[in-house]
């Protein structure tokens, strides 16, 4: 959802975010979106500490950011990209590419894929 982290908190930042944050702000020309993440995170990180703004969120908030001030799109086309859901394929390709490297890495070390052990998995079924 782009806030929440198990780990990171504020005293243990995640230096990708850390990386993607100073990257936008030295390089876009309008960080409005991500000012207000960070705003946001104020506010959240008062109730736990680790409400953080995570990785997704940043790269998100700092996406419609750079649509909206590239020069590559009006500000009505920018909005319309976003609001079709132009983000939701950069986040599944995210997640595909993990997968690969993950399916990679057990490939490598000669393990099949890890496949959680059925009497531990819950099934809700409507027995009426």
């Amino acid at each position: 959802m782009g806030i929440g982290h198990r780990i990171k908190s504020l005293t243990n930042p995640d230096k990708r975010c850390e990386i993607i944050k100073d990257y936008a702000k030295e390089h876009f020309s309008d960080n409005t979106v991500l000012k207000f993440a960070l705003a946001v995170e104020q506010v959240t990180t008062k109730k736990k500490a680790n409400l953080i703004l995570n990785v997704d969120g940043c790269i998100a908030v700092c996406f419609v950011d750079m649509l909206r001030s590239c020069g590559a799109f009006s500000t009505e086309e920018a909005n319309e990209l976003v609001k079709n859901g132009c983000l939701n394929g950069l986040f599944v390709l995210g997640r595909s590419i993990g997968f690969i490297g993950h399916h990679l890495d057990q490939k490598r070390l000669k393990q099949g894929l890890y496949r959680h052990p059925w009497d531990d998995i819950s099934y809700l079924n409507d027995s009426s």
